[in-house]
């Protein structure tokens, strides 16, 4: 069993002028600048929940019901209101929620875990609290943030087809082109199942170890992929080692999830057996020569279920599981967070996937609207979610997720291209790319080298506006992730013009990449 504290506050004020912003609980899930009285919604599926969410504290899907992970904020129309922040994330979920009644507001604070401080403050400047609180969180826990880097990533054009001699091929020509990348990594379809790293897949045509030499011949670090608390049901991991796994209410080893084909099972990272193997599954990837590990899927790790040691808490738990993998890996190997508790991992990853998958398309707007899952990869997700994340780059380097910079195999346009590029701009961080080497004409390799010019992360200059739903104003620029133009913004683009709404440019983006064009 785990320990609870709840905290309670009452503020005497009517809900109907209130935004609200709130902290979704992993990577993927929605972070959002909402109105109070809006409705939350909660995905139809068990699954999208189990992948997307906290099974254990889901969206409310009611009126005027907001929850939030971590920290949330309550702004009224001149940007004063309120701030909560946990102040330390090493073994405690911090679940907040407030409730909108006809005059007055309640917020809840549950602390699943070991008890812990919690701020909450009501404040003239809501951003600069945030802000403050945030940071005062990330240095609490010994955050890492190392100087970002540049990578390619083979997952968001080969996915899991990926083969030995097409990572070469690719880092051959972004060797010619002189492009700067610092890293390339091998993502999903490398290995013959979720558990079994060390056993490559039919197709892949080689080796994982085979790859980190040849880049380094080519001047690039070896990166890799692994999602190391996923288990696949058929694999030789499952079929060893079955009391390693999280266990059903039946004491059966528990699947969830849906991907792959179906769902899967997830390390107990209590067992101690389990944490060895996880150790060493970090340090065979470091002889090997990678010194870049991509480490996804992790919400396994705290997903609800029976554990070996029942005395410890979910978060705890996560973090006993991330720290074997940096145990193994090595204090000065790069670990990127994906799929993660997000402030349960400060300290221990060196940056941290801010959003959902980037993909070469605009929405999902079936699965998203029709379906409630706020998850969904698309870029307009990845916008929406990353731009409300912008004070976690206290926390760890922000990941934003790729550039989509080819005009092949993509259905994004120009507005939307421009999009993602300021998306880059304005948080800092990673730089990321996925096209392939041979499908970019000179316009699109001159829109990659501008994606992975590093800048600094920048704020917003207010949130008391919002163009769809997530923090869209910020110094450097505005974005628009409605579909219909405002204030003289294109739907779903950026002008990095940050001047006041009624004199911004008829359709700035376009007008940018026409400068790349030129």
């Amino acid at each position: 069993m785990t320990d609870t504290n709840t905290h309670r506050w009452t503020l005497p004020i009517v809900p109907d002028t209130l935004r609200v912003l709130t902290n979704g609980y992993q990577s993927w899930s929605e972070a959002e600048l909402r109105p109070l009285t809006d409705t939350p919604r909660q995905a139809l599926f068990q699954w999208m929940t189990d992948q997307g969410q906290d099974p254990a504290f889901p969206p409310s899907d009611q009126a005027g019901v907001w929850r939030s992970h971590t920290l949330i904020a309550l702004l009224r129309p001149d940007g004063s209101g309120w701030v909560g922040c946990l102040r330390d994330a090493t073994r405690t979920f911090a679940h907040w929620e407030v409730r909108a009644g006809t005059s007055s507001v309640d917020v809840t604070c549950v602390l699943e875990g070991a008890d812990a401080d919690v701020a909450f403050e009501e404040t003239a400047d809501v951003q600069t609290t945030l802000e403050q609180l945030s940071g005062e969180l990330g240095r609490a826990m010994g955050a890492r943030t190392p100087a970002p880097l540049r990578v390619w990533c083979s997952w968001y054009s080969y996915y899991r087809d990926i083969t030995l001699d097409t990572m070469l091929k690719n880092a051959r020509l972004a060797h010619e082109h002189g492009l700067p990348f610092d890293v390339f990594q091998l993502d999903d379809g490398f290995q013959a199942d979720l558990g079994d790293w060390f056993e490559p897949s039919s197709w892949f045509g080689g080796h994982a170890k085979d790859l980190p030499a040849q880049l380094r011949e080519l001047g690039f670090r070896a990166g890799l992929w692994l999602a190391p608390f996923l288990v696949g049901p058929e694999s030789k991991l499952r079929a060893a080692h079955p009391e390693w796994l999280l266990q059903a209410e039946d004491g059966t080893p528990l699947l969830f999830g849906n991907n792959w084909g179906g769902p899967y099972h997830a390390l107990d990272t209590t067992h101690p057996e389990a944490l060895a193997w996880l150790r060493d599954l970090a340090a065979t990837c470091r002889t090997w020569g990678y010194d870049y590990l991509k480490v996804d899927f992790l919400y396994a790790g705290s997903h609800p279920g029976k554990r070996h040691d029942p005395a410890v808490s979910r978060a705890e738990a996560y973090r006993m599981g991330l720290q074997a993998l940096r145990d193994g890996f090595g204090e000065d190997g790069f670990l990127l967070g994906c799929g993660a508790p997000l402030a349960s991992s400060i300290g221990l990853v060196d940056a941290m996937r801010t959003g959902p998958d980037v993909t070469p398309f605009w929405d999902d707007e079936a699965r998203r609207v029709l379906l409630g899952d706020g998850a969904v990869p698309s870029a307009r997700s990845a916008l929406h979610t990353a731009l409300t994340r912008w004070y976690q780059h206290t926390w760890y380097q922000p990941d934003p997720d790729v550039m989509i910079a080819r005009r092949e195999r993509s259905l994004l346009n120009d507005h939307e291209r421009g999009a993602l590029l300021g998306l880059l701009d304005v948080m800092g961080g990673l730089r990321a790319s996925s096209d392939p080497m041979e499908l970019l004409d000179e316009v699109g390799l001159e829109l990659l080298r501008r994606s992975l010019d590093l800048s600094t992360p920048d704020r917003p200059r207010t949130l008391t506006e919002s163009y769809g739903g997530a923090v869209t104003h910020f110094t450097r620029g505005t974005f628009n992730l409605l579909n219909t133009a405002v204030s003289g913004l294109g739907a779903h683009s950026y002008s990095g013009v940050p001047v006041p709404e009624e004199d911004l440019p008829s359709q700035p983006v376009a007008a940018d990449l026409r400068e790349v064009h030129a």
